[in-house]
């Protein structure tokens, strides 16, 4: 069943006053799984959405779902962006902008992994992880803050999905969990500097999440899923969820945190 992403009943306030009404979200990796669950909950709170990813057909299939769920062509868009790429960066920043205004909320989203042995992995694997996961978020956290501090709007915040595979240790995924530990100490430190203007950095660390491209990629994922001790995976809706409290100004005055959504499965 699809959910209605506009309707007026959902992702409000006490008051019924939808919590991101008139807010520029940017929402990187958004195409699909979390990224797209995200989206689709901060358009749902009355955000404007500009949606990054880098192929162009997933990404309009993406946006026109989001349009017809929503019924408002104006609320979405999207901007063809590869978050390894610095000129990349520039460009998306310069083209979200250009059409919905000054941004309120980005979610850096944009990331992948792999599952490769320590001792078989290469350098160029390793590169290649660390620039997108790590690189290419401190790029994209740099150009918001760097679009955010030139303002005074009372809703400034940026979060960084990152994962609790920086929290633990599980084989074979080296440059993934390193490059994921790195963003959680680039939220503390980018958020201490910038505490004084009123722009929010935090984290959102998933555990196991049911997205279709973490369940083709892991033969073991039921099984895997069954061990969190809230008996099942998250879902985008759950992270998304989350999301929606860090980008709101509920979370006002919350910033340098990490907010782990994974069912307890941290914890041990």
């Amino acid at each position: 069943m699809t959910r209605d992403t506009c309707s007026p009943e959902k992702s409000t306030t006490n008051t019924g006053v939808r919590v991101l009404a008139g807010q520029h979200v940017l929402v990187t990796g958004g195409s699909e799984g979390i990224g797209y669950g995200i989206a689709e909950r901060l358009l749902d709170a009355g955000a404007t959405v500009s949606l990054a990813a880098r192929r162009p057909g997933v990404l309009d299939a993406a946006v026109e779902r989001l349009r017809m769920q929503c019924g408002d062509s104006n609320r979405v868009s999207g901007v063809v962006a590869d978050i390894s790429d610095a000129d990349s960066i520039t460009a998306m920043f310069e083209t979200a902008e250009g059409r919905n205004g000054p941004l309120n909320v980005l979610v850096a989203n944009a990331g992948s992994g792999s599952v490769v042995p320590f001792l078989e992995l290469t350098a160029q694997q390793w590169r290649d992880c660390i620039e997108l996961n790590l690189t290419g978020t401190f790029l994209c956290v740099q150009a918001a803050a760097r679009s955010m501090v030139e303002r005074t709007d009372e809703n400034r915040s940026i979060i960084v999905v990152s994962s609790i595979r920086a929290l633990g240790a599980r084989p074979s995924l080296v440059p993934y969990g390193t490059s994921k530990a790195g963003l959680n100490q680039l939220v503390r430190l980018t958020a201490y500097e910038l505490a004084a203007t009123g722009v929010r950095v935090n984290a959102l660390s998933p555990g196991i999440t049911a997205t279709p491209l973490a369940q083709d990629r892991n033969n073991l994922f039921d099984e895997r899923a069954a061990t969190v001790p809230m008996g099942r995976a998250g879902t985008p809706a759950d992270m998304a969820a989350a999301a929606l409290y860090l980008a709101s100004p509920d979370s006002a005055f919350v910033t340098g945190t990490n907010l782990v959504v994974d069912g307890g499965e941290s914890l041990y």
